[in-house]
Parts: C-alpha cells; structure tokens; sequence
C-alpha cells in the first residue's frame, strides 16, 4: 500500500469518528435526586464521668424523604479514636438515639454519629468529642491537715474549662484508702515502681499514719499498694512523719525518719545516707535540691551541717569541693533548699546561724560551684515560716504570719506583696510539672502553671472549709503579684501536686 492511500484511509477514520461525535444523543437522563440527610442537635463536646449515662436525641432532616422511616435507614455511634492515638473505631450503639451508660476507657475521643440511607449506601457524619473521665482525672490535690490528728485530700477537679473543689475526694470517688494521721506529702510523677504505677503518672500520698500509691484515675486503693512493699528495708516503715519526697520522671529521693532512699526504676533502694562510702547513717535533713534532669542532688548532713553531693546513683554522698563563697560545711541550721532551673539550674538554700540568728541565702549549682552567698535582708525575715523560690525569676518568697514578701537576692531587699490578715499562711509553692516537653499534650498549660506561686492560707480554728488556694503571677522588676484564680472553701492546705494527663 502506498503512502498516499494509507493516508487518505486514516483521514476518512477521523472524519467518520468527528461526525459520529457531533450526532445528538437520543438516549434517556431522568435524573432521580438522591436523598440528603441533615443531623442538628449534636452537641460539639460532652464531658461526663465514666459509668454514667450519655443521652442524645438527633433531630434528622431529609432532603427527599417527607417523613423519616427507620427502616429505610442504619443508625451508628462510633469512638473514632482516643484524641492524640491510633485506635480501631468502636461501636457504642447502633440506635437512632444514643442512651447508653459509657464504659471507654478515661480519656478524650474523637467520635461521630452516621446516619445511612440503605437505598443508595449514601451517609451522614456528625463530628463530636466525648470526655470520659471522673472527678478525679486531672486537677489540684491538696493533703489538708483537720488539726484533729487526721488528714484530708481535697481536689480542685479541672475538667474541660472549668474547675470543681471537692473536699475529700477519696469519698467522692469511693476510695477505700482513709487518710488517718497528720499529712506528710502528695506528689505526682512518671512511675514504674509497680501497683498502679505502669509507667503513668503516679499518685505518691503520705500521712504519719502508712505512705501509699493510688490508682491512676479513681484513686482506688490496696493494701499491695502501700509504698513499704516497694522498699528494700529489713524492717518495715511504721512511722511517716514529717515524710517528705523529691520525684523526677522514673526516680526520686524519699525521706524518712531522717533517712533518704533512692527510688529507682522499680524499687526504692536502702539508705544512701552515708558519706564518701562509708557505712554510718548521718541524720539528713528533709530539704533536699535534686536537678530532675540528671538525677543528682544536694543532701545536707544534719549532724555536721554540711551539704554533700548525691551522684544520682549508688548508695552514698560525696563531700563538695571547697568552695569561694562558703563552707559547706557551714555550721549552720538548714531552714530551706530546693532545686530550681533558674540560671541554668542551681539550689537555693536558706540558713540560719546559731551565734546571730540571721538567715543567709546560698546559691550554688549541684556539682558545687558557688554562685551567691549573703545574709537576707529583708523585713520580717526572723519571723520567715515558709519558702518558695521562683523558678523563672529567682525571687524568694517568705511569710510572717499572714504577710506575704518577695525577696530580690540582687537588690537585697524584700517587697510585701500580700497582707493576708488574721489568715494564716500554710503553703507556698512553685508547682513543678512532668509533661512540659514540647511534644505533651497540654504542655503550654502546664508551663503556665509551673510558673505561678501557690499561697494556701486558712482561719486558724476552721480547718474543715475556711481554706483557700491563691495563684498568682510573678511579673519580673518586683512589681506586685497579678492574682491569677482563687479557689475557696478547701481545707488547711499542708501539701499540693497535681493530677496531669
């Protein structure tokens, strides 16, 4: 075949193609509208206790349909997934309306109610989350001291936007643990020391009376959950108090009856009360400075009145370089300490001399080195009951009675912020927090905590409901503290953590 012929034989193809195109098309296109269904009455966000009752009633519109017949229609409530994990979808009902008592496990999910419509396979999403938790879940925990020889733990329940008090939460959620004997402490922190704590945040609570971990998210209790099962001690601890406790994320520093324990990954170590190896116990004190980054920590001898250094690890403390500013062994009451990530990390300690009775302010990192050493200065500052050291601006906090000051080291001298009164200051804290790692979940909020100083003060005689927990913000060039929420009717507040999720 030549060129030419082929040629013309494709352009008759195409020319054949172009008019079959262009020929109008007799088939039939009766289009039938398909049935669109609108969901209203679908609330955005339902917070509710795990075990209780969950009711929704959809009002369904339809775009076709003049009534709606359940037949022609499946109904489905599904549990996506737990907000901020992969999870296989579960189904909670497959009813028009929801009533059904909640059983997910504690959390926020993502959920959706689907309506289909059988005839086509067509369906319809409503978008809601669903927050299962308890009264307990997250919140303020505050261990009051009664003044009748027992405690109480109250909890400022945070829950969505709003906060709730309840006073004596363990009967609020059916606790089987009582909180017989005068408080020692509460603490929260990442855990694996066994019961309740599976690497979670645990709950560490101490009375005079037995010290205990209580169960994550209904604080339930057993006697396997008492913290003496967990320590390697020949003898069991009877007595707690004044028991205090330094958590870091799996480890800590316990002290009692003038001992301090390691607590490591999954038990709690003999004392390690003991200096540069050798084998006799020094009575500690309670103050301890512990850098919850790598784990070591300043201990001070009570006997000799010497701050040692932990390593983080073994059973023993290290004598401290000698120093520019100070001795360490300084010969003197320890009143205060604490770790605190101003400057990069350093322990503020407060001492008190025995030849003057004038209180001095040390500030020095754990491997040693002194960075301020001078006598405080400020008004009222023989009379100091408690301390608290802000952790962003280095201020020293102090009370005389119900006088609240600041203490600006640099300046040396202190500002009354507050005169509470005839109320009686019991507290005051920096709050320290575990999930402010970028990647947390409620890191921003938590970092904004961190920051603000808790004031606990009570009327003396009414230690039951005359309590109140004020928070404030520390503005920096020592102007006066922002109150940022108050919280009233709680008990003698002696202790305060709180419950992170």
């Amino acid at each position: 075949m030549n060129t030419h012929h082929y040629k013309s034989i494709l352009l008759s193809f195409f020319f054949a193609c172009l008019l079959t195109a262009c020929m109008k098309d007799k088939g039939n296109y009766n289009y039938t509208p398909i049935n669109r269904v609108t969901i209203q009455g679908v609330d955005s966000a339902y917070l509710l206790d795990y075990g209780t009752r969950l009711q929704i009633k959809p009002v369904l519109k339809f775009s076709e349909d003049t009534h709606e017949d359940t037949a022609n229609y499946t109904y489905t409530w599904v549990a996506d997934h737990l907000v901020g994990y992969t999870m296989a979808p579960t189904i909670i009902s497959t009813a028009r309306n929801l009533d059904t008592t909640i059983t997910l496990d504690y959390g926020l999910y993502a959920m959706y109610y689907r309506v289909t419509d059988k005839r086509t396979g067509v369906f319809t999403d409503s978008y809601f989350t669903l927050n299962v938790g308890a009264p307990s879940y997250e919140g303020w925990m505050m261990l009051c001291d009664m003044e009748n020889g027992n405690s109480r733990l109250d909890m400022i329940s945070h829950r969505g936007n709003s906060d709730t008090l309840y006073p004596d939460i363990l009967k609020e959620v059916h606790s089987a643990y009582k909180t017989t004997g005068t408080p020692s402490f509460i603490a929260t922190q990442f855990a694996y020391l066994g019961g309740p704590t599976n690497g979670s945040l645990g709950i560490f609570v101490a009375t005079s009376k037995n010290a205990v971990l209580l169960g994550l998210d209904s604080l339930d209790y057993v006697p396997a959950y008492d913290l003496k099962n967990f320590m390697s001690v020949s003898e069991p601890i009877t007595d707690w108090t004044g028991a205090d406790i330094n958590l870091r994320m799996y480890g800590g520093l316990l002290y009692v009856n003038k001992n301090i324990y390691a607590i490591g990954f999954s038990s709690i170590t003999n004392p390690i009360n003991t200096q540069d190896g050798g084998t006799a116990l020094f009575n500690a004190s309670r103050w301890v400075g512990q850098n919850p980054s790598s784990g070591a920590a300043i201990i001070f001898n009570d006997d000799s009145k010497t701050f040692l250094r932990y390593p983080g690890s073994g059973t023993t403390c290290l004598t401290l370089p000698n120093g520019d500013l100070f001795n360490f062994s300084t010969g003197m009451d320890l009143l205060y300490a604490t770790f605190v990530p101003y400057n990069s990390g350093e322990v503020f300690a407060v001492l008190k001399s025995h030849a003057t009775g004038k209180l001095f302010l040390a500030r020095f990192t754990v491997a040693g080195k002194q960075n301020y050493f001078a006598e405080i200065t400020g008004e009222n500052i023989a009379g100091a009951e408690t301390f608290a050291v802000s952790p962003e601006l280095g201020y020293l906090f102090y009370n005389a009675g119900g006088k609240l000051y600041e203490y600006d080291h640099a300046a040396k001298h202190s500002i009354l912020m507050h005169d509470y009164g005839n109320r009686k200051i019991s507290l005051l804290k920096f709050q320290p927090f575990a999930s402010t790692y970028a990647t947390a979940s409620n890191a921003v909020y938590y970092t904004t905590l961190s920051k603000k100083l808790l004031v606990g003060t009570y009327v003396q005689g009414q230690p039951e409901n005359s309590g109140i927990l004020d928070m404030y913000t520390v503005p920096d060039i020592n102007a006066q503290l922002q109150l940022y929420r108050s919280y009233t009717g709680t008990g003698k507040i002696a202790c305060i953590a709180y419950r992170e999720r």
